[in-house]
């Protein structure tokens, strides 16, 4: 019998695997842990529950000593721990020794917690596996949490193995259902590929993340798990190899996939290297708010120009120098904004409504990415070849490392020509549409930017005084336009 009986005893759940945030599993272990706290008499004060969290798997954190090392992420655990140790806590009831400890390290902290303690508090377990009253008991659990942590690692090992072994054979790992396919993760399902084509093609064109998810919500799509999308949801989910056709073991591709490509490869390239470009401004007080913002020009230094509010409330274009360098001399121009942004909208709109206006699509057609694909399955298949020859032992680790360097270089180089060459048309679905003046105006900001910057240069004059002959104080002479289409 216990020496005394817990009157703020911690029950710990734990399952590792719970798919879907379902909580069957640990639901059913506090019942258990509760029906035997009920016959111990002991009075259960905390319920820690770490539903689908391994016991096994350590991640690198930083120690309390500044330092970084492998542990397991167990929050429960660590408060159950620190309860024990300060006496907020007089008792512990985990399912089974798996279900509270897999690794030797954890199992030697509630070690401490419960000899630190006089008296000591008791530790149950409702298969009784897991029990620390005595030397015995206490070695008993160190050789079972041994024994499963092997165990564990064998698993592991041979789970890594055949993930890798289809991998590599293009097949589909498992796990929870993903967007563009249907449950065997093999069948694409035409509506929600659908809107990957969509919305790939939409951020290829200038139209921002944050517009093409909301965009994405307010059509009624869904996650599939039947959730609203965020911006980070919906940006990993373009970014997967998988929607390219592309097979990935660890975050590196590794061949072909079993499923067809919902969109091209160059396309997805294209979008990764737009979406991890660092010079892509993510942040909400970067984000420009007006059509010409860094694309408009100072006519008397010939810089770009920035929208920003003057003292009357006005939003106006005036140039900055960058930070750090003083303002170049000349006759700068400061001039209101929205009278300013309604005349190059109009400009734009004429253009984009001209017979000839298709011609643009034509105009945007890039380098031929067949030849560059053929050269970049070559220079996978040396890059092989290099591993296969150090392998043998045909060559050293320096000469490996040299050859398959020079080998990636080449390869990334053909990366960027084939995402170069596949950035979506920044006119398709403008353009080639029935009413080219409705589309403009049901575009984002973004998208009018791309447009704006395909289109023309406008660089703002100096500007009379006083109203012009029409009444207004807007003078388009004081505009510069120069078209690039």
């Amino acid at each position: 019998m216990s020496p005394q009986t817990p009157q703020c005893a911690v029950i710990l759940c734990r399952i590792s695997d719970a798919r879907d945030e379902d909580t069957t599993g640990v639901d059913d272990q506090e019942r258990h842990c509760r029906a035997l706290a009920d016959r111990l008499g002991w009075k259960v004060w905390r319920v820690i529950v770490e539903n689908d969290v391994s016991a096994y798997k350590r991640r690198k954190i930083q120690l309390p000593d500044g330092s970084y090392g492998l542990r397991t992420f167990r929050p429960g655990l660590r408060d159950a721990i620190t309860w024990l140790t300060t006496g907020e806590a007089d008792g512990l009831i985990a399912y089974d020794l798996d279900r509270a400890v897999r690794d030797p390290r954890d199992l030697e902290d509630l070690i401490d917690a419960v000899e630190m303690r006089k008296p000591r508090p008791p530790v149950e377990s409702v298969t009784g596996s897991l029990r620390l009253a005595n030397d015995a008991d206490i070695t008993m659990a160190r050789v079972m949490v041994a024994v499963a942590n092997k165990a564990s690692r064998d698993t592991g090992r041979r789970v890594a193995n055949a993930r890798l072994r289809m991998a590599t054979n293009g097949e589909y790992g498992g796990g929870i259902r993903p967007f563009g396919f249907h449950k065997d993760g093999v069948t694409v399902e035409p509506a929600e590929a659908a809107e990957i084509v969509r919305a790939t093609e939409a951020l290829l064109a200038g139209s921002s993340l944050r517009f093409v998810t909301k965009s994405v919500n307010a059509a009624g799509v869904r996650t599939s798990r039947g959730k609203e999308w965020t911006t980070m949801e919906l940006r990993q989910m373009l970014m997967r190899p998988r929607n390219a056709g592309l097979a990935v073991y660890r975050g590196e591709i590794v061949g072909r996939a079993s499923w067809p490509a919902i969109v091209p490869e160059e396309s997805w390239r294209a979008l990764v290297a737009l979406l991890t470009d660092p010079a892509r401004r993510t942040s909400p007080g970067n984000k420009a708010r007006w059509l010409g913002s860094g694309l408009y020009r100072c006519g008397g230094c010939g810089r770009p120009v920035v929208c920003s509010l003057s003292g009357g409330r006005r939003a106006v274009y005036r140039c900055r120098p960058t930070r750090g360098e003083t303002r170049q001399p000349g006759q700068h121009v400061v001039r209101v904004a929205i009278p300013l942004d309604k005349f190059v909208e109009e400009l734009v709109i004429e253009r984009l409504s001209r017979p000839d206006a298709v011609d643009l699509l034509v105009q945007d057609q890039r380098e031929d990415v067949a030849p560059l694909h053929d050269q970049a399955v070559a220079l996978r298949a040396r890059l092989d070849e290099q591993a296969i020859l150090h392998a043998d032992g045909v060559i050293d680790a320096r000469q490996y490392a040299t050859g398959s360097s020079r080998i990636r270089s080449q390869l990334e180089e053909i990366e960027s020509r084939i995402s170069a060459a596949s950035q979506g048309s920044v006119f398709a679905g403008v353009v080639d549409t029935d009413d080219p003046p409705a589309t403009w105006k049901g575009l984002d900001l973004g998208r009018k930017r791309a447009l704006l910057d395909a289109l023309m240069t406008v660089t703002i004059l100096p500007a009379g005084r006083g109203r012009a002959p029409d009444g207004s104080y807007f003078d388009p002479t004081s505009v510069k336009i120069e078209p690039k289409r």
